[in-house]
């Protein structure tokens, strides 16, 4: 069961209607030290935009950093019924069984351990890899995976849910 905080902080993220919010917000949702969301900033790793009225978090720029923060089945399964209004249904998860040497295993469940993270996630994060290096001819192939790649950056981010 995931933790409440976390399923709360991950549906503000994804079902927030704005199109951006403060870096304050952004950092509490993340659960970043503010030294942590500073660097980010400082190193370009996220982009903000700038008003007359200061910067400015973009929410697609969160959900990218929330896509790096938590795996996919965690956030789809803390979005819940809301994942089918959220997620593109090219990035739904789906399950997939497979059949690997024991060593595969234990080395995949080492590194979610190592990464606090889940099996799917560290498959998912090699998987998106492979995909970076075969984008053209991937996206040429499977209908929907360019857009896949690029989300949550792109204009359908841009408008409210």
């Amino acid at each position: 069961m995931l933790d409440p905080d976390v399923v709360d902080r991950i549906r503000r993220i994804f079902l927030n209607p704005r199109p951006h919010l403060s870096i304050f917000q952004a950092t509490l949702l993340l659960g970043w030290a503010p030294r942590q969301m500073n660097e980010a900033i400082e190193s370009g790793d996220v982009e903000l935009m700038t008003t007359p009225l200061g910067k400015w978090f973009w929410r697609h720029e969160l959900m990218s950093k929330a896509l790096e923060t938590w795996p996919l089945d965690v956030i789809e399964e803390a979005l819940g019924a809301d994942a089918d209004g959220v997620l593109p249904q090219a990035i739904r998860t789906k399950e997939l069984r497979v059949r690997l040497p024991r060593h595969h295993v234990d080395m995949l469940e080492y590194r979610a351990e190592q990464g606090r993270t889940t099996v799917s996630g560290v498959l998912a994060h090699e998987l998106d890899g492979i995909a970076s290096a075969h984008a053209d001819e991937l996206s040429a192939a499977i209908p929907g995976f360019a857009e896949a790649l690029a989300w949550p950056d792109g204009e359908l981010t841009m408008r409210p849910c």
